[in-house]
């Protein structure tokens, strides 16, 4: 009796383990998916970009621009759909390790710190999905066409204050990012032990070059939202749009400007190939042993 207890009680915790198993699998692939939307995203981000540096304007250079582009192509429909079932699981992902915490970062200073990050990415890619949703069927409702947050805050009590904090936020993730992405810090994140030394080369190449260009751009928007706090100016306020036209603005901006889309197409070449890259059940885009938050996330 206590024989057969025994061997029910081990079957059940197979069970257990293999549906845990099969739960993070699926989790994964959701992920994966999810890379390789924002990476697809990405990349026309940087392809606006080199358009504009070659004399070509088109949508604006963000997110929302990437995703009217991907819009007005051949079987526009059908590719936002894929997007938006991309942005979905990116936002979902994003929220679950935020607030489930399955990660275990705990309520530390820096764990808190890492889930408020996720939290920023679900509603980032929550707020794109939306928009992907808006340009496929037209305005939806109880959704605003547009709102502009640092009007808002600059409109209330302290409103400056808390937008020149969120830029010197911005400034210090993106130096973070900056040394992070110079010193190859996201290796640990995936798994290249079993790749071709000429693979693994390009994956390094990519990621350094990637992430050290977004991370310059978002250090750029942050030093606008300083300005824009200073000035108490919403004019001054600016997204990735402004960061990229302030970079035309500069000696030799054609060229700086090339070299910045150049720079968010390898990182939309990077997060697209992490869906290959990524360590295997690592729902997390982490080495679980390290229980590192990848710096590219977001």
């Amino acid at each position: 009796m206590f024989s057969h207890f025994h061997t029910s009680a081990t079957d059940a915790a197979a069970l257990t383990n293999h549906a845990g198993a099969r739960g993070i699998e699926w989790v994964g692939r959701f992920l994966r998916f999810g890379h390789i939307v924002r990476g697809i995203l990405y990349m026309v981000l940087g392809i606006l970009a080199l358009r504009l540096a070659l004399g070509t304007r088109g949508e604006a250079m963000t997110q929302t621009g990437a995703i009217k582009m991907i819009g007005h192509q051949p079987f526009g429909f059908v590719l936002l759909a894929v997007v938006a079932v991309g942005l979905a699981c990116y936002s979902v992902w994003s929220a679950i390790h935020a607030f489930l915490d399955p990660l275990r970062h705990g309520n530390t200073f820096r764990g808190l710190a890492r889930r408020v990050a996720f939290a920023s990415n679900a509603l980032v890619y929550a707020g794109l999905l939306i928009v992907t949703l808006q340009v496929m069927v037209g305005p939806l409702p109880f959704v605003p066409a547009s709102f502009d947050w640092t009007t808002s805050l600059l409109n209330s009590a302290y409103g400056a204050g808390l937008v020149g904090i969120i830029g010197v936020c911005w400034i210090a993730i993106a130096c973070v990012d900056i040394v992070s992405g110079m010193r190859g810090a996201f290796r640990r994140d995936l798994d290249l032990d079993r790749r071709r030394p000429a693979e693994c080369r390009w994956a390094m190449g990519l990621g350094r070059v990637g992430i050290v260009v977004r991370a310059t751009v978002f250090a750029i928007i942050g030093i606008f939202l300083v300005a824009t706090a200073l000035h108490i100016n919403p004019h001054h306020a600016t997204g990735t749009d402004g960061a990229l036209l302030g970079l035309l603005r500069q000696s030799y901006g054609r060229t700086l400007l090339a070299a910045a889309g150049l720079g968010l197409m390898a990182f939309g070449v990077f997060s697209a190939m992490c869906s290959r890259w990524m360590r295997p059940h690592a729902a997390a885009t982490l080495a679980s042993s390290h229980g590192e938050v990848a710096p590219y996330v977001g």
